[in-house]
């Protein structure tokens, strides 16, 4: 996370930091608390008599050989984090296709949310630089400000600010992930959908609001002023991900992961225009380090007998590693219930990724992921390891050029091909 800051903030056990027998302290002689690549934290522990106990420097990190490339975050598949710096990157498997460490328990995990994958938008705003305005958003309000950390960019925006997505025609079918960085004081964001034959009024209004120590979330449509009306609980210092899903009259939204809530059966128009508008009237900042439009598509089954080859853009990967994320639970689960569904279908799960970083590293990779899918499919779900094969190609197939974020977004991936 990216962040404005305090002089200092404390972390005490105990009722506050004055009654606490430890208190853990961060400072700074400037306005933002801010640690870039190779910054060295020192840890102090003091009694109550004052003397330190001990004292702990982190040294920094190793330079990385000049002849060792950064490796590529490309099949991450959307995930936001930067592309981990080449001293950092995981060394090859000894044993091929075995995953990095224990993967996470996918029967156990509850998350339903899958991504549209035709993706219509995809902005991370690395293209932006720090003295223009956003090339894929028409800004109306006060000034946005692009903020950086390594290859992290984050859009700080502020009071009253209004954000359209350049976005020709909305599908019928989409889902919307956002991720972003607010604190708990006067922080408000809601999208406003518009039809063709009404721009005045919104058709579908979905967004969330601080209130107090939580997050109130809400959805209203022109026929029903309130779809639903909750309040959640938000860790505020970490960025809060935001998913909606809108299927065929269903509306899904989703904060960090969990569910909160799912309506249906709700009358919309199509819709034409839509607007990011931002309140923000706190300390801290306001800011989205990433934006996801993608159309959805039919589930697993119906794909890939219909088609022979399912594309996925849910299946993420932690960045440089083979080790996949919790966040991909609710495709794996989709691909495991038509491999039980139909005993004869078998399947090859192909690994690719953009053209960033190192093409060798690249396409291990690749064949190491494609390897991890099948091992959780065949651990976790009871999937006959014989009728699963994999492969990874890397960068030799982009479905668009690498050359904009949303083309390389839309590289990083994984198919399965009926065999």
């Amino acid at each position: 996370m990216i962040a404005g800051g305090w002089k200092g903030a404390a972390i005490g056990t105990g009722v506050g930091a004055a009654a606490s027998i430890a208190v853990i302290e961060i400072a700074c002689d400037s306005p933002e608390i801010r640690f870039d690549p190779g910054s060295i934290i020192t840890l102090s522990a003091k009694s109550r008599g004052g003397p330190a106990l001990s004292s702990l420097t982190g040294a920094p990190a190793a330079p990385a050989p000049a002849s060792q490339p950064a490796p590529s975050y490309a099949a991450d598949a959307g995930a936001i984090v930067p592309a981990a710096p080449a001293a950092t990157a995981p060394a090859a498997n000894p044993v091929a296709g075995q995953a990095a460490g224990s993967q996470p328990d996918f029967t156990a995990l509850k998350d339903d949310f899958i991504p549209g994958e035709k993706v219509i938008l995809y902005d991370d705003f690395t293209d932006m630089a720090p003295d223009e305005a956003p090339p894929h958003w028409k800004v109306r309000g006060p000034a946005v400000t692009l903020l950086a950390s390594g290859a992290l960019r984050q859009l700080n925006v502020g009071t009253r600010t209004i954000l359209t997505p350049s976005i020709k025609s909305y599908p019928k079918n989409f889902t919307l992930e956002q991720d972003m960085v607010c604190g708990p004081k006067g922080c408000q964001f809601f999208w406003d959908f518009f039809s063709a034959k009404d721009h005045n009024n919104s058709a579908l209004r979905v967004g969330a609001s601080t209130d107090q120590d939580q997050l109130r979330v809400s959805a209203s449509s022109l026929k029903e002023n309130s779809l639903f009306d909750t309040d959640i609980t938000i860790n505020w210092h970490a960025p809060i991900k935001t998913a909606i899903w809108l299927q065929n009259g269903r509306l899904r939204l989703y904060f960090n992961g969990r569910k909160v809530s799912d309506v249906n059966q709700i009358e919309l128009p199509d819709f034409d225009d839509a607007h990011l508008v931002v309140n923000f009237f706190g300390d801290g900042p306001l800011g989205f380090t990433r934006v996801r439009f993608a159309e959805s598509t039919p589930d697993f089954s119906h794909t890939i007998m219909s088609a022979d080859r399912y594309v996925t853009h849910g299946i993420l990967f932690d960045t440089g590693s083979d080790r996949l994320k919790p966040e991909s639970a609710a495709v794996i689960k989709s691909i495991a219930a038509g491999l039980q569904a139909n005993a004869d279908l078998k399947l090859k799960i192909e690994g690719h990724t953009d053209s960033t970083g190192d093409a060798a590293l690249n396409l291990d990779l690749s064949k190491r992921r494609a390897a991890a899918v099948k091992q959780v499919l065949v651990a976790e779900f009871q999937i006959d390891a014989a009728r699963l094969t994999t492969d990874g190609l890397g960068a030799t197939k982009p479905l668009e050029p690498n050359d904009t974020p949303q083309g390389r977004a839309q590289n990083r991936r994984v198919e399965l091909v009926k065999q």
